[in-house]
Protein backbone atom coordinates (compact mmCIF):
# COMPACT_ATOMS: atom_id res chain seq x y z
CA UNK A 1 0.00 0.00 0.00
CA UNK A 2 1.29 3.44 -0.96
CA UNK A 3 2.09 5.78 1.95
CA UNK A 4 1.89 9.61 1.89
CA UNK A 5 5.19 11.46 1.80
CA UNK A 6 6.49 13.42 4.77
CA UNK A 7 5.77 13.43 8.49
CA UNK A 8 2.77 14.39 10.57
CA UNK A 9 0.12 12.25 8.87
CA UNK A 10 -2.57 10.84 11.16
CA UNK A 11 -4.68 7.87 10.01
CA UNK A 12 -8.40 8.48 9.57
CA UNK A 13 -10.50 5.57 10.74
CA UNK A 14 -13.96 6.75 9.64
CA UNK A 15 -15.51 5.85 6.29
CA UNK A 16 -16.00 2.68 4.27
CA UNK A 17 -13.36 3.17 1.60
CA UNK A 18 -10.97 0.37 0.59
CA UNK A 19 -8.19 2.94 0.57
CA UNK A 20 -6.08 4.14 3.50
CA UNK A 21 -6.86 7.74 4.45
CA UNK A 22 -4.61 10.12 6.38
CA UNK A 23 -4.93 13.74 7.51
CA UNK A 24 -2.30 16.41 8.12
CA UNK A 25 -3.58 19.83 9.20
CA UNK A 26 -5.83 20.96 6.33
CA UNK A 27 -5.17 18.23 3.75
CA UNK A 28 -6.16 14.59 3.31
CA UNK A 29 -4.20 11.82 1.62
CA UNK A 30 -6.05 8.83 0.20
CA UNK A 31 -3.70 5.96 -0.65
CA UNK A 32 -4.23 2.67 -2.44
CA UNK A 33 -2.43 -0.45 -3.63
CA UNK A 34 -1.70 -1.00 -7.36
CA UNK A 35 -5.09 -2.70 -7.75
CA UNK A 36 -6.87 0.49 -6.76
CA UNK A 37 -4.94 3.02 -8.85
CA UNK A 38 -7.46 3.24 -11.67
CA UNK A 39 -10.33 3.85 -9.27
CA UNK A 40 -8.38 6.48 -7.33
CA UNK A 41 -7.36 8.16 -10.58
CA UNK A 42 -11.06 8.35 -11.48
CA UNK A 43 -11.70 10.18 -8.22
CA UNK A 44 -8.84 12.59 -8.89
CA UNK A 45 -10.15 13.45 -12.35
CA UNK A 46 -13.70 13.99 -11.11
CA UNK A 47 -12.58 16.11 -8.16
CA UNK A 48 -10.61 18.30 -10.55
CA UNK A 49 -13.62 18.68 -12.82
CA UNK A 50 -15.99 19.52 -9.95
CA UNK A 51 -13.50 22.11 -8.64
CA UNK A 52 -13.93 23.94 -11.95
CA UNK A 53 -17.65 24.45 -11.31
CA UNK A 54 -19.35 26.74 -8.81
CA UNK A 55 -20.11 23.87 -6.45
CA UNK A 56 -17.89 23.40 -3.38
CA UNK A 57 -15.70 20.37 -2.88
CA UNK A 58 -12.17 19.21 -2.20
CA UNK A 59 -9.35 20.61 -4.34
CA UNK A 60 -6.65 18.29 -5.64
CA UNK A 61 -3.28 19.28 -4.16
CA UNK A 62 -1.06 16.45 -5.37
CA UNK A 63 -1.05 13.08 -7.09
CA UNK A 64 1.68 10.51 -6.43
CA UNK A 65 1.98 7.20 -8.23
CA UNK A 66 4.53 4.37 -8.25
CA UNK A 67 4.75 0.60 -8.50
CA UNK A 68 3.45 0.47 -4.91
CA UNK A 69 0.17 2.22 -5.74
CA UNK A 70 -0.99 5.83 -5.68
CA UNK A 71 -1.85 8.67 -3.33
CA UNK A 72 -4.38 11.45 -3.89
CA UNK A 73 -3.86 14.55 -1.74
CA UNK A 74 -6.77 16.99 -1.44
CA UNK A 75 -7.75 19.95 0.67
CA UNK A 76 -9.99 19.34 3.67
CA UNK A 77 -13.57 20.53 3.15
CA UNK A 78 -14.68 22.89 5.94
CA UNK A 79 -17.64 22.12 8.14
CA UNK A 80 -18.99 18.83 9.45
CA UNK A 81 -20.29 15.71 7.74
CA UNK A 82 -24.04 15.28 7.57
CA UNK A 83 -23.87 12.35 9.96
CA UNK A 84 -22.56 14.69 12.69
CA UNK A 85 -25.44 17.17 12.68
CA UNK A 86 -27.77 17.12 15.70
CA UNK A 87 -31.47 16.45 15.21
CA UNK A 88 -32.39 20.09 15.85
CA UNK A 89 -30.52 21.18 12.71
CA UNK A 90 -31.54 18.43 10.34
CA UNK A 91 -34.64 20.00 8.78
CA UNK A 92 -32.78 23.09 7.59
CA UNK A 93 -29.88 20.92 6.46
CA UNK A 94 -32.24 18.76 4.39
CA UNK A 95 -33.50 21.84 2.58
CA UNK A 96 -29.94 23.00 1.87
CA UNK A 97 -29.02 19.52 0.66
CA UNK A 98 -31.99 19.45 -1.70
CA UNK A 99 -30.98 22.77 -3.27
CA UNK A 100 -27.34 21.72 -3.61
CA UNK A 101 -28.17 18.40 -5.23
CA UNK A 102 -30.41 20.22 -7.69
CA UNK A 103 -27.48 22.49 -8.56
CA UNK A 104 -25.23 19.48 -9.09
CA UNK A 105 -27.82 17.85 -11.32
CA UNK A 106 -28.10 21.08 -13.32
CA UNK A 107 -24.41 21.19 -14.28
CA UNK A 108 -23.52 20.81 -17.94
CA UNK A 109 -20.62 19.53 -20.05
CA UNK A 110 -19.57 16.74 -17.70
CA UNK A 111 -17.05 14.46 -19.46
CA UNK A 112 -17.81 11.46 -17.25
CA UNK A 113 -20.62 8.95 -17.69
CA UNK A 114 -22.04 6.20 -15.50
CA UNK A 115 -24.66 4.49 -17.65
CA UNK A 116 -27.08 2.07 -16.06
CA UNK A 117 -25.74 -0.81 -18.15
CA UNK A 118 -22.27 -0.43 -16.64
CA UNK A 119 -23.65 -0.15 -13.10
CA UNK A 120 -25.65 -3.35 -13.53
CA UNK A 121 -22.57 -5.03 -15.01
CA UNK A 122 -20.67 -4.08 -11.85
CA UNK A 123 -23.46 -5.55 -9.73
CA UNK A 124 -23.37 -8.76 -11.76
CA UNK A 125 -19.62 -9.04 -11.15
CA UNK A 126 -19.98 -8.44 -7.39
CA UNK A 127 -22.77 -11.02 -7.14
CA UNK A 128 -20.84 -13.55 -9.24
CA UNK A 129 -17.91 -13.24 -6.83
CA UNK A 130 -20.28 -13.54 -3.85
CA UNK A 131 -18.83 -10.27 -2.58
CA UNK A 132 -22.00 -8.41 -1.57
CA UNK A 133 -21.57 -6.92 1.90
CA UNK A 134 -24.60 -7.98 4.00
CA UNK A 135 -24.11 -4.90 6.20
CA UNK A 136 -25.36 -2.82 3.27
CA UNK A 137 -28.60 -4.81 2.97
CA UNK A 138 -31.90 -4.39 4.78
CA UNK A 139 -33.21 -7.15 7.04
CA UNK A 140 -35.68 -8.10 4.32
CA UNK A 141 -33.00 -8.32 1.64
CA UNK A 142 -30.77 -10.49 3.83
CA UNK A 143 -33.44 -13.19 3.67
CA UNK A 144 -32.72 -13.55 -0.05
CA UNK A 145 -29.60 -14.60 -1.90
CA UNK A 146 -27.59 -11.96 -3.72
CA UNK A 147 -28.57 -13.67 -6.98
CA UNK A 148 -32.26 -13.27 -6.11
CA UNK A 149 -31.70 -9.59 -5.37
CA UNK A 150 -29.93 -9.14 -8.69
CA UNK A 151 -32.81 -10.90 -10.44
CA UNK A 152 -35.14 -8.24 -9.00
CA UNK A 153 -32.92 -5.52 -10.44
CA UNK A 154 -32.81 -7.15 -13.86
CA UNK A 155 -36.58 -7.61 -13.89
CA UNK A 156 -37.10 -3.89 -13.24
CA UNK A 157 -34.50 -2.74 -15.75
CA UNK A 158 -36.89 -2.23 -18.71
CA UNK A 159 -39.14 0.05 -16.65
CA UNK A 160 -36.18 2.08 -15.40
CA UNK A 161 -34.53 2.40 -18.81
CA UNK A 162 -37.78 3.60 -20.36
CA UNK A 163 -37.69 6.72 -18.21
CA UNK A 164 -34.04 7.44 -17.40
CA UNK A 165 -33.63 11.11 -16.46
CA UNK A 166 -29.97 11.94 -17.01
CA UNK A 167 -28.06 14.47 -14.91
CA UNK A 168 -24.61 14.97 -13.41
CA UNK A 169 -24.82 12.68 -10.37
CA UNK A 170 -22.56 12.28 -7.36
CA UNK A 171 -22.74 8.49 -7.54
CA UNK A 172 -22.30 7.91 -3.80
CA UNK A 173 -24.66 10.51 -2.42
CA UNK A 174 -24.74 9.70 1.27
CA UNK A 175 -24.55 11.90 4.36
CA UNK A 176 -20.88 11.21 5.22
CA UNK A 177 -19.98 12.61 1.79
CA UNK A 178 -21.80 15.93 2.26
CA UNK A 179 -20.37 18.62 4.55
CA UNK A 180 -22.33 21.46 6.14
CA UNK A 181 -21.52 24.74 7.84
CA UNK A 182 -22.85 24.03 11.37
CA UNK A 183 -23.87 27.68 11.77
CA UNK A 184 -25.65 28.39 8.47
CA UNK A 185 -26.32 24.75 7.48
CA UNK A 186 -25.35 25.55 3.91
CA UNK A 187 -23.50 22.76 2.12
CA UNK A 188 -19.75 23.44 2.23
CA UNK A 189 -18.59 20.60 0.03
CA UNK A 190 -19.10 17.23 -1.63
CA UNK A 191 -16.41 14.59 -1.17
CA UNK A 192 -15.62 11.06 -2.39
CA UNK A 193 -16.67 11.80 -5.96
CA UNK A 194 -15.09 8.76 -7.60
CA UNK A 195 -18.43 7.69 -9.07
CA UNK A 196 -19.48 11.15 -10.27
CA UNK A 197 -20.84 11.21 -13.80
CA UNK A 198 -23.89 11.48 -16.01
CA UNK A 199 -26.50 9.03 -14.74
CA UNK A 200 -30.16 8.80 -13.77
CA UNK A 201 -30.85 11.51 -11.18
CA UNK A 202 -32.89 8.97 -9.22
CA UNK A 203 -29.68 7.11 -8.37
CA UNK A 204 -28.67 10.06 -6.16
CA UNK A 205 -32.16 10.79 -4.87
CA UNK A 206 -32.66 7.20 -3.75
CA UNK A 207 -29.41 7.07 -1.78
CA UNK A 208 -30.01 10.34 0.04
CA UNK A 209 -33.62 9.48 0.82
CA UNK A 210 -32.69 6.16 2.41
CA UNK A 211 -29.76 7.78 4.23
CA UNK A 212 -32.07 10.36 5.76
CA UNK A 213 -34.23 7.52 7.02
CA UNK A 214 -31.37 5.34 8.28
CA UNK A 215 -29.07 8.01 9.73
CA UNK A 216 -31.52 10.69 10.86
CA UNK A 217 -34.78 8.69 11.18
CA UNK A 218 -36.20 11.48 9.03
CA UNK A 219 -38.86 11.70 6.35
CA UNK A 220 -37.20 12.74 3.09
CA UNK A 221 -40.15 14.95 2.09
CA UNK A 222 -38.46 18.30 3.00
CA UNK A 223 -35.35 17.28 1.06
CA UNK A 224 -37.37 16.24 -1.99
CA UNK A 225 -39.48 19.40 -1.86
CA UNK A 226 -36.37 21.59 -1.73
CA UNK A 227 -34.95 19.60 -4.62
CA UNK A 228 -38.11 20.29 -6.61
CA UNK A 229 -39.55 16.78 -6.77
CA UNK A 230 -42.21 16.52 -4.04
CA UNK A 231 -43.84 13.45 -5.63
CA UNK A 232 -41.03 11.18 -6.86
CA UNK A 233 -41.50 7.86 -8.63
CA UNK A 234 -41.29 5.45 -5.69
CA UNK A 235 -40.69 2.49 -7.97
CA UNK A 236 -37.56 4.16 -9.33
CA UNK A 237 -36.36 5.04 -5.84
CA UNK A 238 -36.74 1.43 -4.73
CA UNK A 239 -34.84 0.18 -7.78
CA UNK A 240 -31.77 2.29 -7.06
CA UNK A 241 -31.92 1.58 -3.33
CA UNK A 242 -31.56 -2.10 -4.14
CA UNK A 243 -29.03 -1.72 -6.94
CA UNK A 244 -26.48 0.36 -5.02
CA UNK A 245 -25.49 -2.17 -2.31
CA UNK A 246 -24.93 -4.78 -5.02
CA UNK A 247 -22.21 -2.62 -6.60
CA UNK A 248 -19.78 -2.55 -3.65
CA UNK A 249 -17.48 -5.50 -3.23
Amino acid sequence: MFQPEGDGWEPVTVGESDTSVYRRTDVFAKCCSPAGVEELRDERDRAEWLAGTHLPGATVVDWLESADGACLVTTAVPGVAGTELPESLQLKAMESLGRTLRELHSLRDCPFERPLASVIATAEDVVRRDAVNPAFLTDEWRLLSSKELLDRVVAERPYIEAGVDLAVCHGDACLPNVFFDPATLEVTGLIDVGRLGIADRYSDLALIAIQLHDEWSADAAPFLAAYGLPAPDQRRLEFYRLLDPLTWG
